[in-house]
């Protein structure tokens, strides 16, 4: 038999599992190879900065309280979203890259309603900030351009299509209540993706603007599952929501 930890140190996390596959995909395509440079394959690395627009989704939460479902209103909420990330353009119109970013507040406990919808009267309120989640997002994206694919010149123009897989990371903060009362945050890791579409445009051969649009998926959000009121710690079932975004993001290029 093999022990947990022995299994544990031998698994890659999350975000080796990136890394490794964006290793894997230039390895698979050969870019070290000469032979690519005559089919019109190259090896152009890219170093990207964008700053983004991103609304959440909604997305409401029924649990057990502790005899029967409640229902937690969440409240989407806008705000800025950061990414860095590398890449490379590997012809003349596909590129790929690994993106890191992270946005804070995505979402917030607005109402808090018992079985029978009615807004939770023995509670009162919820503090501000109630099951605030942040995130981080780490994504192996491809890019293709549809027009010079098919040998449509658009000069300093490019516009795209694009689609990526990775990883999440998402915290969740605490909710309290006016009674003293706490339904404690976690943090939890999942599976993330995102499709989208945008225009690259060349200000000079090195520095290019990128615009862009992408719907965001990054799994689930998830609290404890333990509640307490100043005595006993319990369990009130699971506590989870999806959390997703639209995302309007606007970036820079320097491409060597």
């Amino acid at each position: 038999m093999f022990s947990r930890n022995w299994i544990s140190a031998k698994m890659p996390n999350p975000r080796q599992i990136s890394w490794i596959s964006f290793i894997s995909l230039l390895s698979i395509i050969g870019l070290n190879s000469p032979a690519y440079a005559d089919d019109g394959w190259m090896f152009s690395p890219y170093l990207r900065v964008d700053l983004g627009y991103s609304t959440t989704i909604d997305d409401d939460v029924r649990f057990l309280d502790p005899s029967e479902y409640d229902t937690l209103d969440m409240d989407r909420d806008s705000g800025e979203r950061y990414q860095i990330g590398v890449g490379a353009k590997l012809n003349d119109f596909i590129r790929a890259d690994i993106t890191v970013s992270y946005r804070d507040k995505m979402t917030e406990v607005g109402t808090y309603l018992d079985a029978d919808g009615i807004p939770n009267k023995a509670i009162n309120e919820i503090d501000d900030g109630a099951f605030q989640t942040s995130n981080w997002s780490t994504i192996l994206n491809i890019y293709v351009d549809p027009f010079r694919a098919a040998g449509l010149d658009t000069g300093a123009f490019s516009p795209y299509l694009q689609g990526g897989i990775g990883w999440a990371r998402n915290k969740t903060e605490d909710m309290k209540f006016t009674n003293a009362g706490t339904l404690f945050g976690d943090t939890h890791n999942d599976f993330a993706w995102q499709i989208g579409a945008g225009v690259l445009y060349s200000i000079t051969d090195h520095l290019k603007l990128d615009l862009s649009y992408r719907y965001l998926d990054m799994g689930e959000a998830r609290a404890s599952n333990s509640y307490t009121a100043g005595g006993p710690t319990f369990n009130v079932g699971d506590i989870d929501f999806d959390l997703k975004a639209h995302e309007v993001l606007l970036g820079l290029q320097y491409q060597y």
